[in-house]
């Protein structure tokens, strides 16, 4: 059976933990650092993030640091720290700058069924269209569903 809506999902249900075994760093914007960081246990472990920002950082971790500069240049150093492996890029507006880039090779996204009524849209602002191939999806009950995509 599906789990109620506010009933939480167990841990590796949305696939993350498997996820992340293939990311060897993150990108991600200021703001969303600042929400994870307030989310509790820091969920990435010893994998290495560069968080974009031009204000001064307070690391949540030893494997944080500040980037500054353009979104290729951050993208070029986020995939040398990766080793060969994934760049995980996170956050609204660095994905959309990665987007508008040409840099992004999948998305994986999941809908949660709940509205907000404030916050930051993933995709409002990218500066041109962008067409996606949906490679998959799931179920995970509960409302939500993931999607992966690939663009065009």
């Amino acid at each position: 059976p599906d789990p109620a809506p506010d009933e939480a999902l167990p841990a590796g249900a949305l696939g993350f933990e498997a996820f992340m075994r293939d990311v060897g760093a993150l990108l991600m914007g200021r703001h969303t650092y600042d929400v994870v960081t307030r989310l509790g246990a820091w969920p990435y472990g010893d994998t290495p993030v560069l968080v974009a920002t031009h204000r001064p950082l307070e690391p949540a971790s030893p494997t944080v640091r500040a980037v500054q500069g353009e979104i290729t240049a951050l993208l070029d150093e986020a995939l040398r720290v990766a080793g060969g492996e994934d760049v995980y890029v996170d956050g609204g507006e660095t994905v959309r700058a990665a987007m508008d880039a040409g840099r992004v090779d999948d998305l994986v996204i999941t809908v949660v069924p709940v509205v907000l009524g404030a916050g930051r849209p993933l995709f409002a602002g990218v500066t041109r269209p962008h067409r996606l191939e949906i490679l998959s999806h799931r179920d995970y009950g509960a409302g939500m569903v993931q999607l992966h995509a690939r663009p065009r």
